[in-house]
């Protein structure tokens, strides 16, 4: 019967998930155990259960059981690697790329886009300096404004007047200033660097999901 990569990789997913539970059903199927109090290990009463102590657990699966299931699920997991790896190499998607050209890509190389360039290019995009908003420009130049804050400084002087009451006098006694040259992009050019990213790495996604709809390769 012919299946999809896709339905591929869900049938390995299931039959990892099977080899392990019959790895666990050998591991247990080599011993019945019998457990139980007695009040003896010699004479007549040697080894007799006390009423009520005695609990048996026996083995579910013999050891050649479980070796045939496992060699059986193995094969087929071998085979449908070896399915699965050559389809990869043949199963292909067009997808846009971030220059706008379309361009024809096996699923390997979706997947290091998808896994490893898309996240990497993504957060190149985010570490972009971003332009300060709502600052008081005083001037520009090439790439770059540039504008400075501007903080008070103030004394507070305290007199007595005839009738013994406080009054407080405040007056500037200078500026502290910071000026700040700022190349950073404007905050919706970065954003917009951010979304077409982010709309690239969909455009993969989807066709990978077009790529995986692709028939398995028939071994014989």
């Amino acid at each position: 019967m012919s299946i999809s990569l896709g339905d591929g990789f869900n049938r390995r997913k299931k039959l990892g998930a099977d080899i392990q539970t019959w790895i666990n059903r050998l591991s247990g199927s080599g011993t019945d155990r019998r457990r139980y109090r007695t009040l003896a290990v010699e004479g007549e009463g040697a080894f007799v259960p006390v009423p009520g102590t005695d609990r048996i657990t026996e083995r579910h699966y013999s050891i050649e059981e479980c070796h045939q299931k496992l060699q059986g699920l193995l094969s087929e997991d071998r085979e449908l690697a070896r399915r699965i790896s050559l389809t990869n190499q043949r199963a292909t998607a067009v997808v846009t790329d971030l220059d706008g050209v379309e361009r024809e890509m096996t699923i390997p190389e979706l997947l290091v886009l998808r896994n490893d360039l898309i996240p990497k290019l993504e957060q190149v995009a985010r570490a972009v300096p971003r332009r300060a908003e709502g600052v008081s420009v005083y001037g520009t130049g090439e790439g770059c404004v540039q504008h400075r804050k501007i903080d008070r400084l103030e004394e507070v002087k305290e007199t007595l007047t005839e009738k013994g009451h406080k009054i407080q006098e405040k007056r500037t006694i200078g500026y502290d200033v910071a000026e700040t040259t700022d190349y950073g992009l404007p905050v919706r050019d970065a954003y917009n660097e951010i979304d077409r990213i982010q709309e690239f790495s969909e455009r993969v996604k989807q066709a990978i999901q077009e790529a995986n709809k692709h028939p398995l390769v028939d071994l014989s």
